[in-house]
């Protein structure tokens, strides 16, 4: 499991950073300073992931040459792809122009598609199927939309109407539903529960996803509708940006042991 370390910090990242494209084109209310914050914490989370990627390689000097087999290896068009989406990000960085944005956003769910083809491997059937998309997708919806919920929690503490808004709008919807997505493949990755490793694994992937994707945006919502309903009084009194940087924290926490599972499926199903 020691060497696929660099793939799962590969893979989280930059679906992150493609989740947050995602959702920023269709979704989110900008103006321009916040949209520049989003597109350097979108370029750093994929900078970050390519270059971890670079670990799994014995000499990753010659990465170069993975590649140059785009009409027939699915490795060398995720490279590619993480090439395209890298350049869109860099492009809307510098001009904020919302085309842009959303060809990137598209380049984003072309990434995400890629990397899941990567691994449906006839010889690894954990992997072989439509759930490993699916998995990717919701992940990536999921870890884009708590990172704009966090970014955006940051931008509004001090602004009590903007804050209440925050509470009640797509970002704890749409974390919801990209959970519940990502329960949707969960009966294929219980089958990993074959030893005591994988079962304290799924235990924390279970707990951390529940307190931080489930019971956590319920709880801003219900916030948000007490607060609506009661003339601006606090019913927490936490901060937003600090309750937001605690789901956060559970969120890629456990889709971190998420992807764990993943790549410790090949250990046992496959060759």
């Amino acid at each position: 499991m020691e060497g696929y370390w660099s793939l799962v910090i590969f893979t989280i990242l930059g679906q992150a950073s493609a989740g947050m494209l995602m959702l920023l084109s269709p979704f989110a209310n900008r103006t321009a300073d916040d949209s520049r914050t989003k597109a350097w914490v979108a370029c750093i989370l994929l900078g970050a992931g390519a270059l971890a990627s670079l670990g799994h390689l014995s000499d990753p000097a010659v990465s170069f040459y993975t590649i140059t087999n785009v009409g027939t290896s699915w490795l060398s068009r995720e490279i590619l792809f993480v090439g395209l989406f890298g350049a869109g990000l860099l492009l809307w960085l510098i001009t904020l122009n919302a085309w842009i944005r959303w060809l990137t956003s598209f380049l984003g769910l072309g990434l995400v598609y890629v990397m899941s083809r990567v691994y449906t491997l006839p010889t690894v059937p954990f992997w072989n199927t439509l759930a490993t998309f699916w998995t990717f997708l919701a992940t990536s919806l999921l870890l884009g939309a708590i990172t704009l919920l966090f970014l955006d929690a940051l931008r509004v503490r001090d602004n009590d109407e903007a804050r209440r808004g925050l509470l009640l709008g797509w970002h704890p919807v749409l974390i919801v539903l990209a959970f519940s997505f990502q329960m949707l493949a969960f009966p294929l990755q219980i089958m990993l529960a074959q030893t005591p490793l994988c079962t304290t694994l799924i235990a924390w992937y279970l707990t951390l996803l529940l307190a931080g994707a489930a019971l956590g945006p319920l709880l801003f919502v219900r916030n948000g509708f007490r607060q609506s309903l009661s003339e601006n009084r606090l019913f927490c009194p936490c901060p937003i940006d600090i309750r937001a940087g605690v789901l956060l924290l559970l969120i890629w926490a456990g889709e971190i042991c998420g992807r764990v599972l993943f790549y410790s499926g090949y250990t046992w199903f496959g060759m």
